[in-house]
């Protein structure tokens, strides 16, 4: 019985392809997956105050304002009591 077969010249030319199809494929469809996405969002980072002599960052309840002609320069604890 004469089974039909595939000749090794097409056989090669479909497995030389077939990974940068595939991969077109997939690439394609996380890039439609993902452009509708929204903006990472995740926690958002307090905002925080560096002191003005030293450096130090804190938390606006935790550090010591003072005005300089219309300017809010702010404090830490340390550098506020001295």
């Amino acid at each position: 019985m004469n089974s039909p077969t595939v000749p090794d010249d097409t056989f090669n030319l479909i497995f030389a392809w077939a990974p940068l199809v595939i991969g077109l494929i997939i690439y394609a469809i996380f890039f439609v997956a993902k452009r509708h996405e929204a903006a990472a969002g995740g926690v958002p980072i307090g905002q925080t105050f560096a002191c003005a002599n030293c450096g130090r960052r804190g938390i606006r309840e935790h550090m010591v304002p003072q005005q300089h002609d219309g300017a809010v320069s702010y404090y830490c604890t340390h550098c506020a009591s001295h």
